[in-house]
């Protein structure tokens, strides 16, 4: 399941139910993310001994869950086992999934978390999804409004469910849980990009969503940038629009202010001037990390310079510090595992 970067958003979290709440934005969905593989057993029904005095007990002690998560490292990582043991605990909640089910889950996270790649999003949409594939009771529909619950339920993202259940450039017209009250539009620009995120750095999005002053700020600036991609139709050919409406956002709500998203910035134009790139290549923040999205000014355009942009500008930033990775932004279609 790929992840997804927003790069312009406004909060809407004031409903007391998790399925209203959620963001307005538009932002990029992703070729890389998560993936999660799921097993599940069901627990042998005990035999009909009907008439028979006393009857069998039951084994009521609901049936192990086991997650194994590796991280974008490829090393274990345990802390990050609590996120897919809740959507089962949720599934079982909800009962699409019985507590005599046993369920193994592998979990493979392709970018770093807590840097705006959507990455919980990611993997709660792609365990929701596996899970019920597994149990032989497939729903992705219902898979996505589970996704987004936890995601407010735990105080993660925003609208990164409903943003990644559109797919492609995706653009978020309606806050909420998708299928129930929120609404997305999604359409495939299949773009080469560059993700650069400062490894030493992250940023949890409850740091900003749950602070009066950034509220207020991020959804000010947030609602002022996307007035003008909501009129009209939503079409590939809204790519220089967003990276406007992205670029006046960082700017009117003081997140590219922030010193540690200024040095980001500063390094990759830097590197694109370096190049001569400056001109057809851009870097917009990925919200709400210490990163950044470097992406062609013109999507059909991109593939001509992605290889320098891939090793010498790739090159360049991890020799300051920063960390990258060639992706694919606005895919077509995106992986369901």
């Amino acid at each position: 399941m790929g992840g997804h970067v927003t790069l312009l958003f406004s909060i809407h979290d004031e409903d007391h139910l998790p399925r209203s709440q959620g963001s307005r934005g538009a932002g990029l969905c992703l070729d890389a993310g998560v993936t999660v593989r799921a097993t599940a057993t069901h627990r042998d029904r005990p035999p009909d001994l009907a008439g028979v005095q006393p009857g069998p007990r039951l084994d009521l002690t609901p049936a192990p869950v086991d997650v194994h998560v590796t991280d974008a490292t490829g090393v274990a990582w345990p802390d990050g086992e609590a996120l897919y043991h809740a959507v089962v605990d949720d599934l079982r909640t909800v009962r699409r999934l019985s507590p005599s089910t046993a369920v193994s889950m592998d979990v493979t996270l392709d970018l770093p978390v807590s840097q705006g790649f959507g990455m919980s999003g990611a993997g709660l949409l792609a365990a929701a999804r596996a899970v019920l594939e597994a149990n032989g009771t497939p729903d992705d529909a219902y898979a996505a409004r589970v996704a987004h619950r936890l995601e407010r339920t735990q105080r993660g993202g925003l609208g990164d469910v409903l943003a990644i259940h559109a797919g492609g450039m995706a653009l978020r017209r309606q806050p909420g849980a998708p299928g129930v009250v929120g609404f997305a539009e999604g359409v495939p620009v299949d773009v080469p990009c560059l993700l650069v995120w400062q490894p030493d750095e992250a940023r949890h999005t409850s740091a900003y969503i749950d602070h009066p002053d950034w509220k207020r700020s991020i959804t000010s600036a947030g609602e002022a940038a996307l007035a003008p991609l909501c009129e009209g139709p939503w079409t590939g050919d809204r790519w220089s629009d967003l990276l406007e409406a992205a670029e006046e956002f960082a700017t009117n709500s003081g997140i590219a202010a922030e010193p540690e998203r200024a040095r980001l910035l500063a390094a990759v134009n830097e590197a694109l001037a370096e190049e001569g790139l400056l001109d057809a290549w851009t870097a917009r923040l990925c919200m709400l990390g210490v990163s950044a999205v470097v992406v062609p000014k013109d999507p059909h355009h991109g593939s001509l310079d992605m290889a320098r942009v891939n090793t010498v500008i790739s090159s360049r930033l991890e020799h300051r510090g920063f960390a990258a990775c060639r992706l694919v932004a606005g895919p077509s279609s995106t992986e369901e595992e």
